[in-house]
C-alpha cells in the first residue's frame, strides 16, 4: 500500500509536472508526500529551498515536505528511500539543460537500485488516470506492476493487460494448436491474478499478440492510447541488472505516457 511518495525534483518544468502527479495520487490515496532536490556542486541551497517551497506549498497533499540534500544524486535519492521510508518514487523526464537530468546511467542506476517503484510522470496531471495499459508475462514482477497499477488508479478505470509471446511468433505461427496453447495459459494467468487483486470498481481486460515484442506494445499502445504504462523490470542476475532490458529503458527514455517500472 503506498503510504508516502517521494518526487525526485531537478529544478526543471519536466520535474514540477511529476510534482502535479505525485500531489494528485497522494491525495487520492492518503498518502504524504516528500519532494528531494540534491543540489549539484556548488550549488544554493537556499536558492532551491526558494524555488521549490512554493510548488510545494501550491499541492494540495495534507502532509508534504521539502528536503534538500549534497551529494550523488542517485546515492542521495536512494538513501531518501529507504530512510524515510517511501513506497513510491515519481520524477519527470529528463531534460538536456539539467546537470541533474534522470537520463542515461543516472536513470538505470535509479532504477537497479530503487528497492520500490518507479513513475516517470511527463503528462499534465489534471485527473486521475483512466486507461492504463500492463506488459503482463509470467513473472512475479510482471504481476507486481499490475497490483500496483490497481492500486494507484481511480474508481471507474480500466486496465488492459497485454501479454507478447515473442516465441511463437518465431516458432510457432502456423500453428493454432500452440497459438490456443499460449491464450489458455494466459487466460489462465489473468483469472489467477483477477483473483488477488482487491475488489475494486475497475475494468480489466486482456489480449495476447504474437509477435515482436517492440512492434506489438507500440502498436497496442497506439490503439490503447494509455495514459499509465505499466513494465515489470526483471532482475536475473549481473547482465540483466546491466541492461535492465532495453525496451524498458527505451520507454522511460522515450515515454509515450506516464510509465510505471516495478521490481
Amino acid at each position: 500500500m503506498v503510504q508516502h511518495i517521494l518526487v525526485a525534483h531537478d529544478l526543471s518544468p519536466e520535474a514540477d509536472l511529476a510534482l502535479q502527479r505525485a500531489d494528485l495520487l497522494a491525495r487520492q490515496l492518503g498518502a504524504r508526500l516528500s519532494l528531494v532536490h540534491v543540489l549539484a556542486t556548488g550549488g544554493d541551497a537556499e536558492a532551491a529551498r526558494a524555488r521549490l517551497a512554493p510548488a510545494l506549498a501550491a499541492c494540495a497533499s495534507a502532509r508534504s515536505e521539502l528536503l534538500v540534500r549534497s551529494g550523488h544524486p542517485v546515492e542521495e535519492i536512494l538513501a531518501q528511500v529507504r530512510g524515510l521510508p517511501a513506497d513510491l518514487v515519481v520524477l519527470g523526464a529528463h531534460h538536456a539543460q539539467s546537470a541533474q537530468g534522470f537520463a542515461g546511467t543516472t536513470l538505470e542506476q535509479l532504477l537497479q537500485g530503487c528497492p520500490v517503484p518507479l513513475l516517470l510522470a511527463v503528462q499534465p496531471a489534471w485527473q486521475p488516470w483512466t486507461r492504463a495499459l500492463v506488459a503482463l508475462d509470467f513473472s512475479p514482477c510482471a504481476s507486481r506492476a499490475l497490483q500496483q497499477t490497481w492500486q494507484l488508479l481511480a474508481d471507474g478505470a480500466s486496465v488492459h493487460a497485454l501479454h507478447i509471446d515473442e516465441q511463437a511468433a518465431i516458432h510457432a505461427l502456423d500453428d493454432p494448436a500452440e497459438r490456443q496453447f499460449q491464450r489458455e495459459l494466459f487466460d489462465r494467468l489473468v483469472d489467477d491474478e483477477r483473483r488477488r487483486l482487491p475488489d475494486r470498481p475497475l475494468l480489466l481486460s486482456h489480449a495476447l499478440l504474437s509477435g515482436e515484442r517492440e512492434h506489438c506494445l507500440q502498436t497496442v499502445i497506439a490503439a490503447e492510447q494509455p495514459q499509465l504504462l505499466a513494465l515489470g523490470a526483471h532482475s536475473r542476475g549481473v547482465l540483466a541488472d546491466a541492461l535492465l532490458g532495453s525496451l524498458v529503458l527505451q520507454l522511460l527514455q522515450q515515454p509515450p505516457c506516464d510509465v510505471l517500472v516495478v521490481r
